[in-house]
C-alpha cells in the first residue's frame, strides 16, 4: 500500500485509549504501513503512580516518561495522527466505523479499543491520596520499595482472599489485616490465625497520611495502626462503555467486567479488537503493552484478510 497522508479518511484503524496498550497496537500497525488515528484523554489507570516497575527496560521509570518515548516513536512515522480528546461514541460496522470526539466524527476500518478500567475504591478518607504511592493493589508492581515495611492489607470476603494475604506477607514487614466491616470467609479468619498475623475488624475511619506518604490506619471506635503501607483488592470497571455499547461480549473476572478475546485480541463482533486491561484480569504496564502487540498485528492481518 502507498502512504498517504494521515489527515486522509478513513483511517485503517481508530485507537481508542493512548496508555501503553494503545501506543503498542499503533506501533505494529504503523510498521505495516497502516493509517492510524489514536485518540486519547490523558485519563491513564497508572496516572497516580509516580513509577512503574516490572516493565523490562523501562523499571523504574514514571508513566509519563515510557509515554512521552512511545509518542515520540510513533510520531516519527508519517501515517500516525494523534488526538487529544475525549471520545463522546464508537459505532458503525466492519469496514466504516465512526468515532466521535471532541473534534467531530472520524471513519476507521477497524477499531482498537484500549481504554482500560477504573479502579473502585473504597469510601475511606485519605485512601485516594494514597492511591499509587503507598497504597496499592500489586505487590509486583509495588512490593520492592515497600518491603519490610509495618505492612496493612485490607481484605473482604473474596473467596481468593486468602491466596492475596499469603501473596502480600512475602513482601511485608509486620503485617496487620484489616477487613473495613467485611464479614471475612471463615477460612480466611482461619488463616490468619494460623499465621499468626494481627487482625483489627471494624470499619476504617481513614489513613492518616503527608501528602500520600501513609503513617497509620484508624479504625472506627478503635486503634490507631501504625503503618507504611496498604495493599487492597480493588473492584473495576471498564473506565468507558463503548465495548459494552458496541455489543462486545463481556466475561467476569476476578474484580469486575471485562471484554472476551481471542488471541488476536479480536472481540465477538466483527472488525473492533480489545487489548489492555479492558481485556484481561491482572493489570500490569508490560502485560498491557504485549496485548496492545498482539492487537495491532492481529488487525492488520484482519485488513489483509489473512483471520479466519
Amino acid at each position: 500500500m502507498t502512504n498517504q497522508s494521515p489527515s486522509d479518511q478513513p483511517y485503517d484503524v481508530a485507537i481508542i485509549g493512548g496508555n501503553f496498550a494503545g501506543m503498542a497496537a499503533a506501533l505494529y500497525l504503523l510498521r505495516a504501513r497502516r493509517r492510524v488515528v489514536m485518540f486519547d484523554d490523558g485519563q491513564h489507570r497508572n496516572r497516580f503512580a509516580a513509577h512503574s516497575h516490572g516493565f523490562l527496560g523501562q523499571d523504574g521509570a514514571s508513566p509519563d516518561q515510557i509515554r512521552a518515548t512511545g509518542l515520540a516513536e510513533l510520531r516519527r512515522y508519517p501515517t500516525f495522527q494523534l488526538r487529544e480528546e475525549r471520545v463522546g461514541d464508537v459505532g458503525g460496522v466492519v469496514g466504516d466505523f465512526a468515532v466521535t470526539g471532541e473534534g467531530g466524527t472520524t471513519h476507521a476500518r477497524r477499531v482498537i479499543l484500549a481504554t482500560g478500567q477504573r479502579d473502585l475504591l473504597p469510601d475511606v478518607p485519605g485512601l485516594a491520596e494514597c492511591w499509587g504511592k503507598t497504597a496499592n493493589t500489586c505487590p509486583y508492581c509495588h512490593g520492592y520499595e515497600l518491603a519490610d515495611l509495618p505492612t496493612g492489607i485490607l481484605l473482604d470476603d473474596n473467596p481468593d482472599a486468602g491466596m492475596y494475604l499469603r501473596q502480600v506477607r512475602r513482601w511485608a514487614g509486620a503485617l496487620t489485616v484489616f477487613d473495613n466491616g467485611a464479614a471475612l470467609d471463615p477460612q480466611t479468619v482461619a488463616l490468619i490465625a494460623e499465621l499468626g498475623v494481627a487482625y483489627v475488624p471494624g470499619p476504617l475511619a481513614g489513613l492518616q497520611h503527608e501528602a500520600g506518604i501513609l503513617h497509620s490506619i484508624a479504625v472506627t471506635g478503635g486503634a490507631v495502626v501504625p503503618l507504611r503501607a496498604l495493599y487492597l483488592g480493588t473492584k473495576t470497571t471498564p473506565a468507558a462503555p463503548f465495548a459494552g455499547l458496541m455489543g462486545c461480549e463481556m466475561a467476569e473476572s476476578h474484580s469486575g467486567l471485562m471484554v472476551s478475546v481471542d488471541t488476536w485480541q479480536r472481540s465477538t463482533v466483527p472488525g473492533v479488537f480489545v487489548a489492555g486491561d479492558l481485556a484481561r484480569g491482572m493489570p500490569a504496564a508490560i502485560f498491557a503493552a504485549a496485548s496492545g502487540s498482539s492487537a495491532g498485528i492481529g488487525c492488520d492481518m484482519d485488513l489483509a484478510g489473512l483471520l479466519t
